[in-house]
């Protein structure tokens, strides 16, 4: 069906991938504002930035999805391919994810982790107007017809700027405000919890009022979901700055508790640890204020003389020693047998089978007082220096 090249059923319609892309309907229109390498033309430009990859091809323009995603009017990748299933996903590969890396164009933190990227003609024939800076409704899209007709059920008129884009998805949150049946078991959880949905949602504004230029009860076209919300929460324009400081205190008192109970003395550095915080250990945990001194052995009364104890961060799991108790630099040294023949535990005594037992042993140096180089020059002159002042 596609002719030998490789293709894809899409909503009952097959469409052939060649180019990187879905092979889609041209429009002559659409033609005239970008070329086939994804060049834009009459002086437009993309909202994300664009680059080549000189291993898929030499001219071709691409972008990174997330890019693609975010100046359409998505929050992420995923919700743009769900929703735009003639976006072809394409793989960048190690060597590509390197080579964009060092041209500037990709974060170095993202060197491990998956990256997607779409053709910048593609990304403009789904969505025109909305990828590029300062695009105009029907003058800057691909195909001007179904555009005209998508901006006149709204209200708008061609050459109308595009403006900030609301995330279609928002209808998800919606049933989630609403406490639809998408919520399922998770929704009444919270009501027999009474939790509720907290001051914040995923994907909303950050401010418990509206967002950049709304009223104090606006969000789009949930304004009257979220006064309602806010209504059955107590919060008006009288007490939010309160709710909001009594909730953020709230929120620093339950952290600081957890973080008291799990703080504790972690041992010294050689991991003494007492018979009886071993036994506390297997049942119910005790900070060390509250283990008794005549429940620790004699021993560890005299380690805690002089070893430093580490302290047990929760945020991390990680037991904390002072830097000044840590070593700089490492080295190994190699020391002669002392004759005794040491026993091999198991194996053969060559071959691949051959393995045994090394005994290391761990030594910090504490590095020596610096020499003091006057200490001589104020022995011949001791005699001066210690004469009492008349």
């Amino acid at each position: 069906m596609g002719g030998g090249k490789p293709f894809k059923q899409i909503q009952g319609k097959i469409y052939i991938m060649e180019g990187d892309e879905y092979v889609t309907e041209d429009d002559p229109k659409g033609d005239t504002k970008i070329d086939r390498n994804g060049n834009l033309l009459g002086g437009r430009r993309f909202k994300a930035q664009t680059f080549l990859l000189p291993n898929r091809h030499p001219e071709r323009k691409y972008m990174l999805a997330i890019d693609a995603a975010r100046t359409s009017g998505f929050r992420d990748s995923l919700y743009y391919f769900r929703r735009n299933p003639l976006a072809l996903k394409l793989i960048a590969t190690q060597a590509e994810k390197e080579y964009l890396i060092e041209q500037g164009k990709l974060g170095s933190h993202l060197r491990t982790r998956s990256v997607t990227l779409v053709t910048a003609r593609s990304a403009y024939k789904l969505h025109g107007a909305k990828t590029l800076i300062d695009g105009r409704w029907v003058v800057d899209d691909y195909y001007e017809d179904k555009a005209l007709e998508e901006i006149t059920a709204k209200g708008l008129k061609p050459g109308d700027l595009v403006g900030e884009l609301q995330d279609p998805n928002a209808t998800n949150e919606v049933a989630a405000l609403t406490g639809g049946a998408g919520s399922g078991a998770q929704g009444g959880k919270a009501e027999r919890s009474g939790a509720g949905l907290g001051m914040y949602r995923a994907g909303g504004p950050t401010t418990i009022f509206g967002g950049s230029g709304w009223g104090p009860y606006s969000d789009g076209p949930l304004n009257a979901v979220r006064k309602s919300y806010l209504t059955r929460e107590g919060v008006n324009e009288e007490n939010w700055m309160y709710v909001a400081a009594e909730r953020t205190l709230e929120a620093t008192s339950d952290w600081a508790k957890l973080r008291r109970e799990n703080l504790k003395l972690a041992g010294g550095l050689y991991g003494d640890i007492s018979e009886s915080e071993q036994n506390a250990g297997r049942g119910e945990k005790r900070a060390a204020s509250e283990v008794p001194q005549d429940e620790s052995s004699g021993k560890r009364h005299t380690k805690e003389s002089h070893l430093p104890l580490g302290i047990y961060e929760p945020q991390t799991g990680i037991v904390f020693y002072r830097s000044d108790t840590q070593p700089t630099k490492a080295r190994w040294e190699a020391l002669p047998d002392d004759g005794d023949k040491r026993r091999v535990l198991g194996g053969t005594k060559v071959g691949g089978g051959a393995w045994g037992l090394a005994w290391v042993d761990t030594v910090m140096d504490v590095p020596a007082e610096p020499e003091d180089p006057w200490v001589e020059e104020r022995e011949q002159y001791r005699d001066l220096l210690d004469a009492p002042s008349s």
